[in-house]
């Protein structure tokens, strides 16, 4: 008698998920339709993430950079200073939250230094060491970029060249727009500059 009281209770939850399925957007990605501020938030948030997943350090912060948002007003009004939470996140270590991730902590590592008129992009994070040694252990040395393996180095080129027009670009003065630019693209500029630059010139 059970039995045959769960069938048809499984059979309606199956037609139910069917008909919520169905009513759902296709085009929708796994953050729902929001607000203009909602959008406005996420998109900064990924740009403050950078290449990395997107962690709630990403989404605390940029709801606090993102003007005009209630999200923004209540904090603010609680008190809550946007410097002030950016450098509590700098200081505390994601790797002891659900936040963690390998790139992340990897990219943590690194730096990026001009010495005389070399760039160097140093990594720190033990699995790349590891590589590096048995790679450098195989080739019997360091490994150039001359003839056929210059190939090799290109990505590695092209990337470093990117981030450092990046950067460049962050640091540079921001234009004077000549009228009132209140487009979301503006609003996303702003907000990461704003967010990034000091975090530069440390």
């Amino acid at each position: 008698m059970l039995a045959e009281r769960i069938r048809p209770i499984g059979k309606v939850r199956a037609a139910v998920l069917t008909a919520l399925e169905g009513s759902q957007d296709g085009a929708a990605g796994p953050w729902p339709t929001g607000t203009p501020a909602t959008e406005e938030t996420v998109a900064t948030a990924g740009a403050l993430a950078g290449g990395a997943p997107v962690g709630s350090h990403h989404l605390l912060e940029a709801m606090l950079r993102t003007e005009n948002s209630m999200a923004a007003r209540v904090l603010r009004e609680l008190g809550v200073d946007p410097d002030a939470v950016a450098a509590k996140i700098d200081e505390l270590d994601p790797e002891a939250t659900a936040d963690a991730n390998p790139e992340e902590a990897a990219a943590r590592k690194m730096d990026l230094r001009l010495v005389d008129d070399e760039v160097h992009l140093i990594l720190r994070d033990p699995a790349t060491v590891a590589l590096a040694k048995k790679v450098t252990e195989l080739s019997d040395g360091p490994i150039q970029g001359v003839g056929p393996v210059a190939g090799m180095f290109v990505p590695l080129w092209q990337s470093t060249n990117q981030l450092l027009s990046q950067v460049r670009d962050m640091l540079e003065p921001e234009p004077e727009p000549e009228e009132e630019d209140e487009s979301t693209a503006h609003k996303l500029t702003k907000a990461v500059r704003t967010a990034l630059v000091p975090r530069l010139r440390r």
